[in-house]
């Protein structure tokens, strides 16, 4: 066999030789023959690894079209998001929809952990947070008077969510808020298990926050969870975000903290809700120095422009 079917094994001409001259040829024939069969396997896993890139491209997709694109039919407050998963799939998630003729219900959730096995429990608790009126349903259950439902509030539906062992059971906690905003009354109210807490800016530049709330839902303690109530003015904004952003790291270990993304917020609360969210995303890449997130990057807006009577 001529030297040149050895070229790929890293051996020099004069290596060739020398087994030659002491008979190993068989040892060279052997070495080949592993790399080929190692070409072989390389193939395989390379298929493989692009197969699970598709599918996992395909559940981003499935899991981008369950989150809210908008607020219908209520002209007057505006809705909107950015999200950005760290990895193909997210264990953040959000929803805003109608509760009833005056109320809009938001929540935003951060799940414990990333990739699928949070994505997947996303899915699962989106399924759970739904406004049919049925007597096991966390957002609305059934009374024998008019309207014969009854808003549940957002203290009682985080308390109804912690009593489900089965977080606790697989290792599962996440941190959450839910509030009910009554466009006829001009009030929101919350409540907040270990998520980051909501953020109003008024259209003056007045910025209202508040640090109370109580554990992540999942974790064994006793539960103390407040309802925190204010008013909403024209033109005010309210932000729910996730701590990709509040903690997104520079090359020097520095945080990018929530109130360098409260002073974005506020110094542009003249701009639409599109342009403020897409700034503070700017300004976390800016300030990382990368266009990819470590963690799972959410961000909510609501806009009360002119809440009706």
């Amino acid at each position: 066999m001529s030297d040149k079917s050895y070229n790929n094994l890293g051996l020099s001409a004069e290596d060739v030789r020398q087994i030659k001259k002491y008979k190993l040829s068989h040892v060279l024939d052997k070495i080949r023959e592993q790399q080929n069969q190692l070409k072989k396997h390389e193939k395989k896993l390379q298929n493989a690894l692009d197969k699970i890139e598709k599918d996992l491209a395909a559940a981003r997709d499935a899991q981008m079209s369950l989150l809210p694109k908008e607020l219908a039919g209520i002209p007057n407050v505006e809705f909107k998001a950015r999200f950005h998963p760290s990895q193909f799939v997210s264990g953040d998630i959000y929803n805003v929809f109608r509760l009833d003729e005056f109320n809009i219900g938001v929540y935003h959730i951060d799940i414990s952990g990333h990739g699928v096995p949070a994505a997947l429990f996303s899915v699962s608790l989106s399924q759970m947070l739904n406004t049919n009126i049925s007597k096991k349903n966390l957002l609305k259950v059934p009374v024998n008077k008019p309207p014969y439902y009854k808003i549940n509030p957002p203290d009682k539906v985080i308390g109804i969510l912690n009593e489900d062992q089965s977080f606790e059971q697989n290792g599962i906690y996440f941190t959450m808020v839910y509030m009910i905003l009554n466009f006829k009354e001009h009030v929101v109210r919350y409540a907040r298990a270990g998520h980051n807490p909501p953020v109003l800016i008024k259209a003056n530049g007045d910025v209202f926050i508040t640090e109370a709330g109580s554990f992540p839902v999942g974790w064994d303690f006793p539960r103390d969870d407040k309802v925190v109530e204010f008013n909403t003015d024209e033109d005010s904004r309210i932000y729910m975000f996730s701590d990709g952003i509040t903690e997104a790291c520079n090359a020097k270990g520095d945080l990018f903290t929530r109130e360098r993304m409260i002073d974005i917020l506020r110094e542009n609360r003249h701009k639409s809700l599109d342009e403020c969210l897409d700034l503070v995303i700017s300004g976390v890449r800016e300030f990382s120095g990368s266009n990819d997130f470590e963690d799972d990057v959410s961000i909510v807006g609501l806009s009360c422009k002119s809440i009706p009577e």
